[in-house]
């Protein structure tokens, strides 16, 4: 098989890569833009929508130890094609079957699956088949991706939902999946990890990586990252629709879809600036700034829903940018900081405690909405946003103390 296969350059492996890691994230946003009417069809209260958004991180959660922790010993490029097909089998039953809480549960999990079998393991795919240098420099433009795929993922269900059935767009992005499985079946050889690599430690036991402190800071950070970006981007559709009736703006459900792909997109730049400066300064420092700056953000947000709409898009705009501004700064901390044979069981760790928030995220809001003024109100809003921004305020504490007698 890798012999039927020209060798990729870096830059090829990695554009290939992004590409396919887009591709792969179609369906990631289906749900936060078509949120509104599913709850009205459905009759879904904000706490079932929340587990509906949140569910799909809960797969990424289950499946994420055994995928990514194989991967020091089974080649990543076989774990992200099955990460494909449950995607696949997510998006299209979605689309298919799908008619009330409990459907939409089963399938949202499923593509939380194909994550869990898709974004790690490419960074694995990297790993095994790039040089230290090279790894160093194509991490942050690999983990960027994400936001590029998160954007396309908002725009183009917000494209379909205004021209389609809700259950196209589900549909569209099984297609999309389809795609991204011929591309990486058949671009990217085979290969095996490194024997040299390998150690005696079972590849699902995980003990070791709790006794790398400098690791476990950055997984702590991470987790609150995530937390908080998911959250986020569960909700911000519905937020930004409630605050364009607040004041009194007319705008469809496809342009505020629109903002939140631009949102996304601006993490891009935003992540990638953050591993630059991190790679050159103190990385803790640098991400404790980062964090301070999205708490501030992220209290504020939700108490100016009835401003002027275009002061409520500039300010969730920005605390886009400030949450992602230390993604593949905390990352690339676990990365460094992984020891030689255990990086497959230090990036499952990573990706279990991280998405473990981004699964709490969005069920956290939804309850907090809720049990409050509920989200047709300032209040409730305002209170949902303390909640999220708390992601930030949790892993900024969580870091300074496992780190308080290091540099890195």
């Amino acid at each position: 098989m890798s012999n039927s296969r020209q060798k990729l350059s870096p830059i090829s492996l990695l554009v290939i890569l992004c590409i396919a890691q887009m591709l792969a994230m179609a369906g990631f946003a289906n749900f936060a833009v078509l949120l509104n009417e599913l709850s009205t069809q459905w009759a879904l209260s904000s706490t079932q929508a929340g587990w509906i958004s949140g569910i799909y991180f809960a797969g990424y959660v289950v499946a994420v130890p055994f995928l990514v922790g194989l991967t020091d010993v089974v080649d990543a490029r076989r774990i992200y094609l099955f990460g494909l097909l449950c995607g696949i089998v997510g998006s299209v039953g979605f689309g298919l079957f799908a008619d009330g809480f409990l459907s939409a549960m089963v399938f949202r999990f499923l593509a939380g699956i194909s994550l869990a079998g898709t974004y790690m393991p490419g960074l694995q795919i990297l790993n095994d088949r790039l040089k230290e240098g090279d790894r160093q420099k194509a991490l942050p433009w690999y983990l960027s991706a994400f936001s590029l795929g998160t954007a396309a993922s908002y725009y183009f269900t917000g494209l379909a939902g205004a021209a389609l059935p809700w259950s196209d767009a589900f549909l569209l992005a099984g297609a999309a999946q389809i795609a991204c499985l011929l591309l990486v079946y058949f671009t990217i050889a085979e290969k095996l990890p490194e024997q040299s690599n390998r150690s005696d430690r079972h590849p699902l036991d995980f003990r070791p990586v709790f006794k790398n402190r400098t690791a476990l800071a950055y997984i702590w950070g991470y987790t609150g990252h995530t937390y908080e970006l998911f959250a986020y981007r569960a909700w911000i559709v519905a937020f930004l629709l409630f605050a364009a009736g607040a004041s009194g703006t007319a705008v469809s459900r496809e342009t505020v879809a629109g903002c939140a792909a631009l949102f996304s997109l601006l993490g891009m730049p935003a992540s990638l600036i953050g591993a630059h400066i991190s790679l050159r300064r103190d990385r803790r420092q640098t991400i404790s700034v980062v964090m301070v700056l999205s708490v501030i953000a992220g209290v504020t947000l939700g108490f100016i829903g009835a401003l002027p709409f275009v002061f409520v898009l500039l300010l969730a705009g920005l605390y886009s940018v400030f949450i992602m501004s230390d993604s593949a700064a905390l990352t690339g901390g676990v990365v460094a900081a992984a020891r030689e044979g255990e990086r497959g069981a230090t990036l499952a760790t990573h990706s279990v405690l991280g998405f473990s928030g981004g699964f709490l995220g969005p069920l956290v809001v939804g309850l907090v909405l809720d049990a409050g003024a509920g989200p047709e109100s300032i209040v409730g809003w305002g209170s949902a946003y303390i909640a999220t921004a708390a992601g930030s305020g949790v892993a900024l504490i969580g870091i300074r103390w496992l780190l308080r007698h290091q540099r890195f």
